[in-house]
C-alpha cells in the first residue's frame, strides 16, 4: 500500500568488502582444526593495527554518515560443541538456525542489511551478530524485489534480540530474548482498561481548519450558543459535539496500526510490521472516518449531544466525494433568467447553509419567502457509478452502470423502536419549536416519501425495523417481486446524506451475518456515520458499570472505587471473551465504518484483523497488541469519567441489598426444588447421566435453576403429581437399597421425602398449586362469608384468599353497595367463584394436555426431576391435573341447600365491611416490596425490574388491590403503547410505579422520573445490572437513586448471591467470561451443598408476612361511601374499571378474564 509521507532520495551506502573479508575470516578461524580455537578478540589481535575490542567496533559499524540505517537489534551466536570445529548457531525465540546463514549472505549482498560480528565480553563460545537494517520506504527503485525484502525481515525478526546488554556484547543464556514479537508484560492492557482510559475529547478552534460556515459552528458549540437551542450543554458535551464536528469536517490522519512505532538501539524511530516483515521510516497514514462512535458514559445526555451537533450544522450540505463528476443539467430558458434565479442557481451550486441563515433572519423579523421557494427548486447532483451492475433485463436493454444522487442536508436518524417516541420528547424538550423540520417514519407508514420530499427536512427519524423494510428488492431476492412488478427503489439511496446517525449502532454489525439494516446502510450514500452506543460490545462499558454493585457505605470514595476498579481489569482475563469482544469490534470496524486499511482487505479481513489485533497468537499465547488503542482512539468520542465528574455531579447513587426472611410458603416452594435435586442425587447417586448435574443434562439443570430462582418470589409450577412422583421414586430407592445407602444420604432422602408430604399435607399449598394463584391474607373477613372465600375451604384468622378471588368478592360488594345489606348473597357468590376457579383450572388442563407434544423430550430429564414450567400469561401451558374434591362437592351442596334467609340476617354491615384489612401475601417479598411502594410520598416514582412474566403478572395483582396507580413496560407490547406507557410514567403524576422487563432496561430509555429501583431478584450480568440502574440515574434526575435488590434472607439465593458479589468485587474469577449462575463453579458447588430450610410446627400460623404501612390497607375502602378518594389515585380500585381499563391495557382473557393490566397484544 502506498504510503502518504514519502521518504527522500537515497543515499546509496558504498560495499564494505572489507568488512565481509574481516567477518569471512573470522568464521574460519573459529572453525580451524590445527589449533584451539580463539577468541574473537585474539583474531582481531593478530591483525596488523587491530589491537582492542573497540577497534573492532569502529571498523565493522556502518557509515555513520548515512542516517537512514536502524540499529534493529543483535542476534546471539552460541558455539554448539566446544571442539576445535564448532558450528555457531544463531539462537532465535522459536528455534535456532546455522551461522552463517545463506539468507542473512543475500541480504548483505543486496545491501538491505548491514552486520556486525562482536565477540562476548566473558565468554569466546559466545558472540553477537548486530543487525542494522535499511528501511523499504527510502530508495525503493534501486532495492530489488519488496516481496523479498519483506520476506527476509519476516525471517529474521525471531533472532533479533533488543536489549542493550546483548547489543554491547554481553548476554545470559538463561535470560530469555527481548523481541519485537514479544512486546513488554507491562504493556499489555484489556479492551476494558482501554477504552476506559482513552483520552478525553480536546477541540481546539485555532487548529480547526474546517469551511467559513463550519468555522462558525464551531465558535456557536464552544461558546454554547447555539441558534434554537433551549437547553445549556454541559461543558464535556460542549467539547463531545466539538469534537464531532472536527471529526466530521476536519477529520485527523493516523498511522497503519500494523506498523506500531519502535525505537532502534540508538533512539532512531522507525515503523516495523513484525507479521509481513514491513520496516518503515515514515508512517503510511490513513483518513479517519468522518464519523464515529459517541461512547459517553450511560445517562450522560448522548441524545442532546446529538441535537447540538444536528442543529449546530442544520443546512450544511455534504461535498461531492473525490473521482466522482457533478452532473450538469443543461438549462433552456424560453427568457432572461432574473437575477434572483441567477442568485438562486449560483447558492446551491456552490454548496452554502442557506437554509440556516434565513431561519437566522426570520427570527430576526426579516422573511424572505420569495427566495426560499426559488432556492428549493435547485439541487446538485453527481454520477455515483454501480460497480456491481444488475443484468439487463427484457424491460431494459442495458446495464445500470452508474445511478444520480442528490446532496441533501438532512440527518437521518435510525433508532430501536422503543426509542422512538422517547427522541421525539427530547426534540421537543431541548429544541425550540419550529427550529427543525422534522419527519417521524415508523412501522405504520408503509410508503417512503419521494427524495424531493426527503430533502425538505433536517431529520428523518426513523425505527430500525421500518428501515430494515427498505431493504427488500436487490439482487439476492429479486424473486420477492411479483410478475411484471418493477425493481423497488428506495428513496433512501437516492440522495447523498450529510450524515447518518443510528443509536444502539452496534446492533447493526453484532454478528457475522450482515443484517438488513447493515446492507440496507451500505446502499445509501452518506458522508458522516455515527454510531450512538455507550456500551459497544460486551467489555467496552464504562468502569463505572461495576460501581453500582458496591454498596455506597462500604466504598471509601467513588473515585477510589473507580481507580480499583480499572486496576483489577487492567490485564485481559479470560482469552476467549477478550477475543469475542475484539471480533465484535472487528464487525463494527469493518462491516459498519469500513476503516482503512481493514475495510479495504474484503475476504481478508477477518484473517489479517486477527494476526495484527487479537489479544492471543495463533498458539493462544497472549501478547499485546497496541493497535488496539490506536485504533479506538481514532474512532470514540468518550471522556474520561473523571473528567466528566468536574463538569457534572449526579445526585448520589445508593445501592444496598435487602434481606428478607422467606416466608411459610416461601419455605415449602424452595424445600420442594431442593426434595428434586436432593432426590435426584441420591437415587442416582451421583453417576452417569441419571444425575441431574451430568453435562448432558446441562439444558435441564439451567431451567431448574431459573425455576427455582423464580420460587424466591413465587412459583406455582410443582403440581401435587410431581410431588408425589419425586417422592415415590425416593421412597423405592430408600426400600431397595436400606442397606447400602450412606447415613448421610440417608438422612437427607429422608427429609426430602418428609418435605413433599408436609406440601401435600398443607391445603393452602395444595389450592394455590392447583389454582395457580397467590395467596393473600385477609383480616377481619366477614365471618359468615369466610368459609365460602377461603382458599382452603376453612374459616381462619387471618383468612388466605386468592388475589382473584380477593378482586371478585370486591367487585361483588361495589355491584351490591347501594343494597341496604351490602353483603347479601355473599356466600353464595364466593362458593360459586371458587367452583368456577377449580372447574377453570380443570378446563386448561385438559387443553395443556391435547395441545401437549408428546415427543418434547422430556424422557431426557431424569427420574425424579421436576422442571414443571410456570403458566405464562399469554397462552395455555400444563396444569396439575385436577379432581373436583369432596370439599368442592360439598360447596356446590352448600350452596344449593342455602336458605335466602340466612344471607339477610347473616349479612354484614357496612361499619364490619370496613374493619376488614389485607394484611400481607404469602410471598415474603412480594409484601416488602408492597410496603415499600406504600410507605413513599406522593412525588416518589419507582421501577420494578422483573426478569419473568409470571412476576410481573402477581405485582400487577397486587398493586391493582392496593390501588397503586401503575403502568407496565413489558417486551409482550408493541413498541408504541411501551412508549405509551412510559411517557405516562415520566410525565402523570398519579402514576407512580412502572414494572419493566430486565430485558429492555439496555436500550437507552430514559425513566429519570424514578428515584427508587427495584431488582425482585439478584441479577448475574453486571453490566445489565448497571444499565437498568442507569434508566433512573441520569441527567435529568434531581433525586438521589435508591437501588434495593430483594433476597430472600439464608436461602440458597442468599447463597447464590453472596457468590456473585464477590466475584464482582473482583475476587475469584472474571465474572465477564460467565454468562449465567451456572458457568461458575462455586454456584454450582453451592447448589450441591444446598439443605433443607427448616420449617417448625405450626409456622403456617404465625409466619404471615404482614404490610407496613403508615394506613391500614382496607379491602373494600374504595366500594364503600366512606372510602371515595381515601389513600391513593381515585381511578385505582374496580370502581374505576371502565376508566382505568384503556389506560393499563387488558391481560389476554383467556387465561386470566377478571384482570385488566395488558402484557400482550
Amino acid at each position: 500500500m502506498p504510503s502518504l509521507i514519502r521518504g527522500e532520495s537515497l543515499v546509496e551506502p558504498s560495499p564494505d568488502s572489507t568488512t565481509l573479508d574481516h567477518e569471512r575470516k573470522d568464521i574460519a578461524s573459529l572453525s580451524s582444526p590445527e589449533q584451539e580455537q580463539p577468541s574473537l578478540l585474539e583474531q582481531v589481535s593478530s591483525r596488523p593495527g587491530d589491537t582492542t575490542h573497540a577497534d573492532l567496533l569502529n571498523y565493522h559499524q556502518p557509515d555513520t554518515n548515512d542516517d537512514h540505517w536502524i540499529a534493529l537489534g543483535s542476534i546471539r551466536l552460541l558455539a554448539d560443541g566446544m571442539e576445535q570445529q564448532p558450528v555457531w548457531m544463531m539462537q532465535g525465540i522459536h528455534s535456532t538456525q546455522p551461522w552463517p546463514h545463506p539468507t542473512l549472505d543475500r541480504a548483505r549482498e543486496r545491501r538491505w542489511i548491514r552486520s556486525q560480528l562482536l565477540q562476548h565480553v566473558r565468554h569466546r563460545h559466545r558472540a553477537v551478530l548486530r543487525i542494522h537494517i535499511f528501511p523499504e520506504d527510502i530508495g525503493r527503485a534501486a532495492r530489488g524485489s519488496l516481496k523479498e525484502f519483506r520476506k527476509v525481515i519476516k525471517w529474521l525478526i525471531p533472532f533479533i534480540d533488543t536489549s542493550s546488554s546483548t547489543w554491547n556484547g554481553d548476554f545470559q543464556v538463561g535470560v530469555p530474548i527481548q523481541n519485537y514479537a514479544v512486546p513488554r508484560a507491562d504493556k499489555e492492557e484489556s479492551l476494558f482498561y482501554i477504552f476506559n482510559t482513552l483520552e478525553s475529547p480536546k477541540p481546539d478552534l485555532d487548529t480547526f481548519k474546517g469551511s467559513s460556515y463550519a468555522q462558525r459552528a464551531m465558535e456557536d458549540i464552544i461558546n454554547d450558543n447555539i441558534l434554537g437551542m433551549r437547553s445549556t450543554l454541559y461543558p464535556y458535551q460542549t467539547r463531545s459535539v466539538a469534537a464531532m464536528l472536527q471529526r466530521e469536517e476536519d477529520p485527523a490522519f493516523s498511522q497503519d496500526p500494523r506498523k506500531p512505532l519502535y525505537r532502534d538501539l540508538k533512539s532512531k524511530t522507525f515503523y516495523l510490521d513484525i507479521f509481513d516483515g514491513a520496516v518503515a521510516e515514515s508512517p503510511e497514514l490513513y483518513e479517519e472516518p468522518r464519523g464515529g462512535i459517541l461512547a459517553e458514559t450511560m445517562g450522560y445526555g448522548k441524545t442532546l449531544t446529538c441535537l447540538a451537533l444536528i442543529l449546530a450544522t442544520r443546512g450544511h450540505y455534504p461535498s461531492v466525494p473525490e473521482l466522482r463528476v457533478e452532473r450538469q443539467r443543461p438549462q433552456f430558458n424560453p427568457e432572461t433568467p432574473s437575477l434572483l434565479t441567477l442568485a438562486a442557481r449560483k447558492l446551491r451550486q456552490a454548496g452554502l447553509p442557506w437554509k440556516a441563515e434565513f431561519d437566522a433572519l426570520r427570527l430576526q423579523g426579516e422573511f424572505y419567502d420569495t427566495c426560499v421557494e426559488e432556492l428549493q427548486k435547485y439541487h446538485r447532483e453527481f454520477l455515483e457509478p454501480i460497480f456491481n451492475p444488475t443484468t439487463p433485463t427484457r424491460q431494459v436493454s442495458k446495464r445500470e452502470a452508474e445511478r444520480v444522487l442528490r446532496l441533501c442536508s438532512a440527518t437521518l436518524v435510525i433508532v430501536p423502536p422503543n426509542l422512538l417516541v422517547q427522541w421525539q420528547h427530547e426534540i421537543a424538550k431541548h429544541i425550540e419549536p419550529g427550529v427543525l423540520d422534522l419527519l417521524v417514519l415508523d412501522s405504520s407508514i408503509k410508503t417512503t416519501p419521494d427524495w424531493r420530499q426527503l430533502m425538505e427536512y433536517d431529520i428523518v427519524l426513523i425505527s430500525k425495523a421500518r428501515f430494515e423494510q427498505e431493504y427488500r428488492d436487490d439482487d439476492l431476492n429479486q424473486a420477492r417481486r411479483l410478475p411484471g412488478e418493477d425493481k423497488y427503489k428506495s428513496p433512501f439511496t437516492e440522495l447523498r446524506w450529510l450524515r447518518v446517525i443510528c443509536d444502539e449502532g452496534h446492533a447493526f454489525a453484532g454478528s457475522a451475518s450482515r443484517t438488513n439494516s447493515l446492507m440496507m446502510l451500505n446502499k445509501m450514500s452518506v458522508e458522516r456515520l455515527w454510531s450512538i452506543s455507550g456500551t459497544p460490545s460486551h467489555a467496552l462499558h464504562g468502569v463505572e458499570v461495576s460501581l453500582p454493585s458496591i454498596d455506597e457505605n462500604n466504598a471509601k470514595s467513588r473515585s477510589g472505587a473507580v481507580s480499583r476498579a480499572l486496576e483489577q481489569r487492567r490485564m485481559p482475563v479470560s482469552a476467549e471473551q477478550e477475543c469475542k469482544d475484539v471480533e465484535r469490534l472487528r464487525l463494527i470496524v469493518t462491516h459498519f465504518f469500513k476503516i482503512q486499511p481493514w475495510g479495504n482487505m474484503k475476504s481478508q479481513a477477518g484473517l489479517n484483523w486477527k494476526k495484527y489485533l487479537a489479544p492471543f497468537d495463533a498458539d493462544g499465547n497472549r501478547r499485546c497488541a497496541p493497535g488496539l488503542r490506536t485504533l479506538l482512539q481514532s474512532l470514540m468520542v468518550r471522556h474520561r469519567l473523571s473528567d466528566i465528574n468536574i463538569d457534572l455531579q449526579l445526585p448520589p447513587l445508593y445501592n444496598r441489598t435487602v434481606y428478607i426472611k422467606p416466608s411459610y410458603y416461601d419455605k415449602l416452594t424452595l424445600n420442594l426444588f431442593m426434595m428434586s435435586l436432593i432426590s435426584n442425587a441420591v437415587t442416582s447417586e451421583r453417576v452417569d447421566e441419571d444425575y441431574m448435574h451430568h453435562p448432558r443434562n446441562r439444558q435441564q439443570l439451567d431451567e431448574l435453576i431459573s425455576n427455582l430462582r423464580q420460587a424466591t418470589f413465587h412459583w406455582v409450577g410443582i403440581s401435587t403429581d410431581d410431588v408425589m412422583g419425586t417422592m415415590r421414586v425416593s421412597n423405592g430407592y430408600l426400600d431397595n437399597n436400606i442397606d447400602n445407602i450412606s447415613d448421610s444420604d440417608g438422612v437427607l432422602l429422608t427429609q426430602a421425602i418428609q418435605a413433599g408430604q408436609r406440601a401435600l399435607g398443607d391445603p393452602g399449598w395444595v389450592a394455590l398449586s392447583t389454582l395457580h394463584e397467590i395467596g393473600m391474607y385477609i383480616e377481619n373477613f366477614p365471618s359468615h362469608a369466610a368459609e365460602a372465600w377461603s382458599l382452603t375451604g376453612e374459616a381462619t384468622e387471618p383468612l388466605l384468599l386468592g388475589t382473584v378471588q380477593a378482586r371478585d368478592v370486591r367487585k361483588y360488594v361495589t355491584k351490591n353497595k347501594d343494597s341496604e345489606y351490602v353483603t347479601e348473597g355473599m356466600v353464595g357468590a364466593g362458593l360459586r367463584a371458587m367452583i368456577e376457579a377449580r372447574e377453570r383450572a380443570q378446563n386448561d388442563m385438559a387443553k395443556s394436555q391435547r395441545s401437549s407434544n408428546p415427543s418434547s423430550g422430556t424422557s431426557s430429564i431424569p427420574a425424579g426431576v421436576i422442571i414443571s414450567e410456570e403458566p405464562k400469561l399469554k397462552t395455555h401451558t400444563s396444569r396439575p391435573p385436577l379432581n373436583i374434591s369432596s370439599n368442592s362437592k360439598k360447596r356446590r351442596a352448600h350452596i344449593e341447600s342455602y336458605p335466602s334467609s340466612t344471607y339477610t340476617n347473616a349479612a354484614a354491615t357496612y361499619q364490619q365491611l370496613a374493619q376488614t384489612r389485607i394484611l400481607g401475601f404469602t410471598s415474603a417479598k412480594l409484601t416488602y416490596l408492597c410496603s415499600q411502594l406504600l410507605s413513599h410520598p406522593a412525588d416518589t416514582k419507582s421501577i420494578v425490574f422483573y426478569t419473568h412474566n409470571n412476576a410481573a403478572f402477581f405485582l400487577a395483582e397486587a398493586l391493582e388491590l392496593l390501588s397503586i396507580d401503575f403502568r407496565i413496560y413489558a417486551n409482550t407490547l408493541s413498541p408504541s403503547t411501551r412508549s405509551q406507557y412510559l411517557h405516562a410514567f415520566n410525565t402523570d403524576t398519579t402514576t407512580k410505579v412502572l414494572l419493566m422487563d430486565f430485558k429492555q432496561a439496555a436500550h437507552g430509555l430514559h425513566v429519570a422520573a424514578a428515584s427508587r429501583v427495584y431488582f425482585v431478584g439478584p441479577v448475574w450480568d453486571v453490566s445489565a445490572e448497571a444499565q437498568a440502574i442507569k434508566r433512573a440515574h441520569r441527567i435529568g434526575q434531581t433525586k438521589p437513586v435508591y437501588v434495593e435488590t430483594l433476597v430472600l434472607e439464608d436461602t440458597i439465593e442468599d447463597r447464590m448471591w453472596r457468590r456473585r458479589k464477590r466475584l464482582s468485587d473482583g475476587g475469584g474469577g472474571d465474572l465477564s467470561v460467565m454468562k449465567g449462575w451456572l458457568d461458575d463453579e462455586g454456584v454450582v458447588g453451592i447448589i450441591k451443598n444446598e439443605r433443607f430450610l427448616a420449617v417448625a410446627e405450626g409456622e403456617e400460623q404465625w409466619n404471615v408476612p404482614r404490610l407496613v404501612s403508615d394506613e391500614s390497607q382496607r379491602l373494600f375502602r374504595r366500594e364503600m361511601p366512606w372510602g371515595e378518594g381515601k389513600n391513593g389515585a381515585s381511578d385505582g380500585g374496580d370502581g374505576g374499571e371502565e376508566e382505568t381499563e384503556q389506560a393499563r391495557g387488558d391481560i389476554s382473557q383467556e387465561v386470566r378474564p377478571r384482570k385488566r393490566v395488558m402484557f400482550a397484544e
